[in-house]
């Protein structure tokens, strides 16, 4: 999403990323943090599982790291 606004006689613009765009970068790593922070987000509103995983694929991540982030959020899916 984007916005643009005026402050102090500046146009200011903002983006707020998808929050599927905001788990890849948590899925990445995929401590306990991140886990608790990916399944607070889907908890609160479900991921586009798909979606997620599309965005992995697009990034440069390891091949393993990649597989395992897919594979944690495909197990979120059921929800």
């Amino acid at each position: 999403m984007k916005v643009q606004t005026e402050v102090d006689k500046r146009i200011v613009f903002g983006v707020a990323p998808a929050p599927e765009d905001l788990v890849v970068s948590k899925l990445a790593r995929l401590d306990d943090r991140d886990r608790q922070f990916v399944e607070a987000i889907h908890d609160v509103r479900p991921l586009d599982i798909e979606l997620v995983e599309q965005r992995i694929r697009e990034t440069d991540l390891e091949p393993a790291i990649a597989e395992r982030a897919i594979a944690y959020i495909r197990s979120l899916a059921p929800r």
